[in-house]
């Protein structure tokens, strides 16, 4: 190949791969380094735009070997006729390039199209389980919502409130995954709880394995929780491994509730499931209970709260304080 036809294919290669580059690419600024580098770069890229304009569409490319054994074709200069073949074996992959790339759009979108979607909500007192299609159980807690979305890749659960143990059917080609809003848990098969708060969300696992990814947090470490370990996820922040019992997270589903040193903005959140006049914690107090509870008794508990901890519990219109002495 002369030096001239080298710089033919190289300014039409060129030409081509910046068709379809996001304009932040870093091969832009290699390519307008190699057009100031000869004012013959320039003339050539030229000639390539100028005939590529000439084209009136996709069809042309596609035809083009054909069209060039017309008269038409080979009575125009030699030059012409070796950039249009140069252009001519460039377009040929291009037309590959988009058949695969819309093969693969194709496919995308076939297994992004749901296959199962419902949602489910319980209202204050109430727990409820449910049993999926693919054989997974969820138990959801009081005052408490999912959406459950099953695609032909991912079994897809939005946890928007409260509180859920899922029982997960294993199947390798389709992941089971929860998430919060600030937490993303993925999972094959395994027994777990998610409990939403407005302050973090908490992950229990009673057996099996679970990948927690935080997804307030960009580039923060993925963290894996094996049978009877427990993580917290606050925004912002790092996944975290919890010294705490897995299994207190499983009561709600037998009648009972487990405090373990609970704050009371948890306390209060939580209590608020089980009663129609929801709780509100105020102050900034340091108490912490500890604490193991009847949902069918939380109304003698919440009570009885003053007893067990420097609080005061006042009755207003619509709402109980559960207030921290100082």
């Amino acid at each position: 190949m002369s030096k001239k036809e080298s710089l033919s294919e190289t300014a039409a290669r060129w030409f081509i791969r910046l068709q379809h580059l996001p304009s932040e690419a870093p091969e832009h600024s290699q390519f307008e380094a190699w057009l100031a580098a000869s004012p013959a770069h320039q003339a050539e890229y030229a000639s390539i735009s100028e005939l590529w304009q000439q084209l009136d569409s996709p069809e042309d490319l596609r035809d083009i070997n054909a069209r060039m054994q017309q008269k038409a074709f080979l009575d125009k200069a030699t030059r012409k006729k070796r950039l249009k073949n140069i252009l001519a074996s460039t377009g040929a992959c291009i037309t590959i390039g988009l058949a695969a790339l819309l093969g693969l759009q194709q496919y995308q979108v076939w297994q992004a199209q749901p296959v199962l979607q419902m949602a489910s909500h319980n209202p204050v007192g109430q727990i409820s389980t449910q049993t999926l299609e693919d054989g997974s159980k969820v138990t959801l807690s009081a005052q408490s919502d999912i959406q459950v979305t099953f695609y032909r890749h991912q079994r897809h659960i939005k946890l928007n409130r409260g509180e859920a143990i899922f029982e997960v059917t294993k199947d390798a080609d389709r992941p089971f995954v929860v998430e919060t809003g600030t937490a993303k848990i993925t999972v094959l098969g395994t027994r777990f709880a998610v409990n939403k708060l407005s302050k973090l969300v908490r992950v229990s696992v009673d057996h099996g394995r679970v990948q927690i990814e935080s997804t307030s947090l960009e580039g923060a470490p993925v963290l894996v929780l094996q049978a009877g370990q427990v993580a917290e996820i606050l925004p912002q922040r790092a996944p975290a491994r919890m010294t705490r019992n897995a299994e207190d997270a499983f009561g709600f589903a037998q009648g009972r509730l487990v405090f373990d040193k609970a704050d009371l903005d948890e306390l209060a959140e939580t209590l608020s499931r089980y009663h129609a006049t929801p709780l509100v914690a105020t102050g900034n107090s340091p108490a912490r209970v500890t604490a193991v509870i009847n949902i069918n008794n939380s109304g003698q508990f919440i009570q009885s709260l003053p007893d067990i901890a420097p609080v005061q519990v006042v009755s207003q219109p619509g709402q109980t304080i559960i207030r921290g002495n100082k």
